[in-house]
């Protein structure tokens, strides 16, 4: 393969195989043993365990217990998190009543404006969080404490199937102490729990609820409904979704600086429809000490994608393609089970195993004349983890994970060749109370095995081996005030489309190529890639008595060798498309996060008058080209006034995010700041075992052209303009 300055490739997807072979310098191959079977056996001997004590005992199970520190808590809930991690970290919690008015059709764009999140904002079908800059495959995406099964890693128009309109909770857990979730959690773990496994008795023998939303802007109509069966000593769960929605409103033109005026939408962003339907069911056994629970979860997703490169020839020399839009039609099938047991025997508090079974599948279509593009992974993940009992005052958990995916493209502009990834990880964290102070220590082994396909000509396996630790303390220093400090040194196994990638990634509009592949005559030269280092730090401060409470937390991420793709430099292009280019590179992310929440109007039963600030900031820099990160979040400001009496509620919000103009060296362009005025009024009426809310809100009142400096299309594709949203849920 030549490449110069000014010259264009003709041909170079994987899938003239015989020819990119030729061309590229293949690594050498490291291989392992074949696959263990422990992680198989133990985990028949826990179903079958788990048959037993079913058959044995039948009352009601007791609640978990949550010890989670330096936690910003949205809202409190008297259930215990999933995710029962006992960590010294940052966590943030979204109950039912704030996913009422914060929910939306992505998770992504549910989560945007918690501090120290934000969205990809890649269009309504497939945005997903990005959390302190980071995103991909450094933010683990779980349901119910286990993967999900999608391929939302490898680019910003696949959607993550984790449905937020059908679950209980959200959580976000973020700083170096993620080692438990591995090194795809460096940014942090974003975990939906959801309400296909019964994980409690029904209050009576039949409880759930109902609910519908309408929203203006994109003519969002949604309904859900949830339904619990069962007695103390067992559940059966059943969950429907269906939404539909079109193409949304925006204030202005949709394109900046577009090559043909004539062809900039305006008043309307094209290609911003969806249309889902997510359905489940699941059964739970109780007993004394424990639980069994097992779950079924179909979903069917469409979706536009709100942005493709101008008609291009992207086909091959000479084949210019129009395009007039691009949707992607999503199918999954997944198996959830779950088994805990609650002080099984004197030295162990809680044992818990978690797995998932998922056959994914996804189409691209970009038009009637093209062949579409179809992507499948299947995969299987299984959890266990065991928190034993204190003893001279150490307390700690550890645990294991085994993860499979088989991944497979085919048609004319894939551009990642079929791989199967296997991993194998192990970690251990232990607490040690001294009276005030808490300190923390934790490990992590992982094993990263890639099998990977080229079109059945030639097979190769890389294999690389990671450890990480971290430590952490917390500090009483006075009532109401408490200190935190963690370090970690995190390392991350690149995946598959980092290493192979090679061909037109039309999401993105750019021509990708892996970091596994040797280019000639352009530096680095050299084919392959290393483990992602990291060494980092956070620091937090948090009050939690008094009127006045919240937090502040700085944070530092400092990179040997950070994985990203950029441009090769203007003149390089692949028919029309800019050619970019997996490497890694010295990168440092620093920021901060603040939240305060102050109560103007003393302790009352009826009344309440409550303001909230938020603000977050980032900055990350490629040390080595002395340049920005591409696409890391601005410096963004919240503030809402939220008034409370008796069964009503008003909040009014401003948000702000500044402009960002420190950008990546000739590879971007700045983006402007904008306002976002909200508010809201919700309405609870409760009588007999019935609950009835009403809510009523505003999104972007000032119908402000707001654009995600994040978004790969934000030059193309700006936020929702002016909305209304109305809706209702009844529960019993």
């Amino acid at each position: 393969m030549w490449l110069g300055p000014h010259h264009r490739f003709e041909s170079c997807a994987i899938g003239n195989c015989n020819h990119a072979l030729r061309n590229l310098d293949l690594e050498n191959e490291h291989r392992l043993p074949s696959n263990p079977i422990l992680l198989r056996c133990l985990v028949v001997v826990v179903l079958w365990i788990a048959g037993e004590r079913v058959n044995a005992q039948q009352t009601v199970p007791k609640s978990t217990n949550l010890f989670v520190l330096d936690e910003i808590v949205v809202r409190a809930d008297e259930t215990a998190p999933l995710i029962d991690t006992r960590l010294i970290q940052s966590r943030t919690l979204l109950d039912a009543a704030d996913l009422q008015l914060k929910i939306a059709p992505s998770l992504g764009d549910t989560l945007m404006w918690e501090p120290g999140i934000t969205s990809s904002s890649f269009g309504p079908g497939s945005s997903r969080p990005v959390i302190r800059g980071f995103s991909g495959d450094r933010v683990r995406m779980l349901s119910d404490g286990v993967g999900t099964g999608d391929i939302s890693q490898t680019s910003p128009d696949h959607a993550v199937t984790a449905e937020s309109l059908l679950s209980e909770e959200i959580e976000v857990l973020r700083g170096p102490s993620t080692l438990e979730f591995g090194g795809s959690a460096i940014g942090g773990v974003v975990n939906v729990k959801s309400k296909s496994i019964p994980r409690r008795p029904p209050a009576k023998w039949y409880e759930g609820l109902s609910s519908l939303r309408w929203e203006s802007a994109s003519r969002e109509r949604t309904g859900v409904t949830a339904l619990t069966l069962g007695n103390e000593n067992q559940a059966f769960q059943f969950n429907v979704l269906r939404s539909i929605s079109q193409d949304y409103d925006i204030p202005g033109k949709a394109r900046l600086n577009p090559s043909d005026p004539t062809t900039n939408p305006e008043g309307t962003l094209p290609n911003t429809w969806t249309d889902r339907l997510t359905a489940s069911g699941g059964a739970s056994k109780f007993w004394e000490k424990g639980r069994v629970g097992a779950s079924i979860t179909r979903i069917e997703s469409e979706y536009g994608v709100p942005f493709h490169a101008d008609a291009h020839s992207h086909i091959g020399p000479g084949l210019t393609q129009e395009v007039n839009g691009v949707s992607v039609d999503l199918e999954q099938l997944r198996f959830n089970g779950e088994f805990v047991l609650h002080n099984p025997i004197r030295a162990i508090d809680e044992f818990e195993v978690r797995g998932i079974w998922s056959e994914y599948q996804h189409a691209e279509s970009e038009s009637a004349s093209v062949l579409d593009n179809d992507f499948s992974n299947t995969e299987t993940e299984t959890k266990l983890d065991l928190t034993h009992a204190r003893f001279r005052g150490f307390s700690g958990r550890m645990g294991g994970t085994w993860r499979t995916i088989d991944f497979g493209s085919r048609g004319p502009e894939v551009n990642t060749p079929d791989t199967i990834t296997e991993n194998i990880a192990g970690y251990v964290i232990e607490n040690l109370e001294l009276g005030p102070l808490k300190l923390q220590a934790g490990g992590r082994f992982e094993t990263q095995i890639i099998d990977v396909n080229f079109a059945n000509v030639r097979q190769e396996r890389l294999t690389y081996d990671s450890q990480s630790l971290s430590a952490g303390l917390e500090l009483q220093l006075w009532d109401g005030f408490e200190f935190t400090a963690n370090w970690s040194r995190a390392r991350r196994p690149p995946n598959s489309a980092e290493l192979f990638s090679n061909g037109p990634h039309l999401a993105a509009g750019t021509f990708d190529i892996g970091a596994w592949y040797r280019i000639p005559f352009l530096k680095p030269n050299e084919g392959g890639i290393d483990l992602e280092r990291s060494e980092n730090y956070e620091f937090s401060v948090r009050k939690t008595k008094g009127r006045l409470t919240g937090s502040v937390t700085y944070f530092n991420y400092n990179f040997d060798n950070y994985i990203f793709v950029t441009g090769i430099g203007p003149g390089w292009d692949f028919n029309g498309l800019p050619i970019f280019r997996y490497i890694q590179t010295r990168a440092k992310f620093e920021g901060a996060e603040l939240r305060l929440d102050y109560d103007l109007l003393p302790a009352s039963t009826n009344t309440s008058l409550t303001y909230h600030f938020s603000a977050d900031s980032v900055r990350a820099t490629d040390l080595n080209a002395d340049t920005a990160i591409p696409r890391f979040p601005p410096v963004r400001i919240g503030n809402r006034l939220e008034y409370g009496h008796g069964p009503w509620k008003l909040g009014t919000e401003v948000r702000h995010s500044f402009a960002q103009n420190r950008l990546q060296r000739n590879l971007e362009t700045p983006t402007k700041s904008y306002t976002m005025l909200n508010a809201d009024l919700t309405h609870t009426r409760k009588w007999r075992n019935r609950e009835l809310s009403l809510f009523l809100k505003g999104n972007n009142l000032l119908n402000s052209d707001a654009r995600n400096h994040v978004s790969v299309a934000k030059d193309v594709a700006p936020l929702p303009g002016r909305s209304v949203g109305v809706g209702a849920t009844l529960s019993f």
